[in-house]
């Protein structure tokens, strides 16, 4: 018995150190590209060799690529998109998982079918409706279609399945409204659950390349649409700067991720636990 869990565990070992692995190597091939000496074989650069000229080319990036006005557009969009999300999935899932309403079924439905559904077949819809608001190429045009977030309200609403209605009751029995009951007891509980969704929605909105194409031009420069540009056969620079690019575009996710984690497995582990 003891040695086919220990089987288990070194396969299970095994596997997962070669998915790192693979997750890894895009990772340490930008690094070694970018802090190596030879720009005309940075695929055969293994190792980092020069630590100075990758830090050059670490500005010429910022400069020339003018990738940090472009991280700074994203930032703000991102976190703009963001809290919007925070405020609209968290009363939405609050209502849903607390409240009784018509069709509430009927709705919920809805909402789980919409994550299925491809960027594509709305994205026409949103294009239109955000130019004739005149909000092409604002943060607001960018962030407000992507504030809607059913993966969002169905993570939040896994985290509250494990509030006791009690609560609930109790608040309202001694007077608290909706309002005070959402901001003093559902809010504070839902810690965990509000931080994996802004780890789970900051890097999804970091890497949306599709609709900011759409909606922006010489005013907003989100990073992927930037990063893409250098793809561009006329848009010729050297490509350890291009390397260096992507590696400053991919820093702020993963340190956002690298931050939260502990939370985030916290979180997902608590809400798996019931009773």
């Amino acid at each position: 018995m003891k040695a086919n869990r220990t089987l288990e565990k070194c396969i299970l070992l095994f596997l997962a150190s070669v998915w790192a692995l693979v997750c890894l190597f895009p990772i340490w091939v930008l690094f070694s590209g970018t802090f190596s000496l030879d720009s005309s074989n940075l695929t055969r650069t293994f190792f980092p060799n020069s630590l100075s000229n990758g830090i050059l080319k670490c500005r010429e990036a910022l400069v020339t690529i003018d990738i940090a006005t472009a991280t700074i557009h994203t930032f703000l969009y991102t976190g703009i998109t963001v809290v919007g999300i925070l405020l609209i999935s968290s009363l939405a899932a609050y209502e849903f998982t607390f409240y009784e309403f018509p069709m509430k079924k009927v709705l919920f439905g809805l909402l789980m079918v919409s994550m299925m559904l491809p960027q594509v077949l709305y994205i026409i819809p949103l294009y239109r409706m955000v130019f004739s608001m005149k909000l092409a190429d604002t943060f607001a045009g960018i962030s407000m279609p992507m504030m809607v977030s059913a993966l969002s309200v169905f993570i939040m609403m896994q985290f509250l399945e494990d509030l006791p209605a009690s609560f609930i009751e109790s608040a309202r029995i001694d007077g608290a409204g909706h309002f005070q009951i959402y901001r003093r007891i559902v809010l504070p509980l839902m810690r965990n659950g509000i931080l994996t969704t802004v780890v789970l929605m900051f890097m999804k909105i970091w890497g949306q390349y599709l609709w900011p194409a759409l909606v922006t031009g010489q005013k907003i420069k989100p990073i992927s649409v930037t990063v893409a540009n250098l793809l561009n056969p006329n848009f010729w620079v050297d490509p350890r700067v291009k390397i260096a690019a992507m590696l400053i575009a991919m820093i702020p996710p993963l340190l956002i991720y690298l931050i939260f984690q502990r939370y985030v497995i916290e979180g997902i582990t608590m809400s798996g636990v019931k009773g």
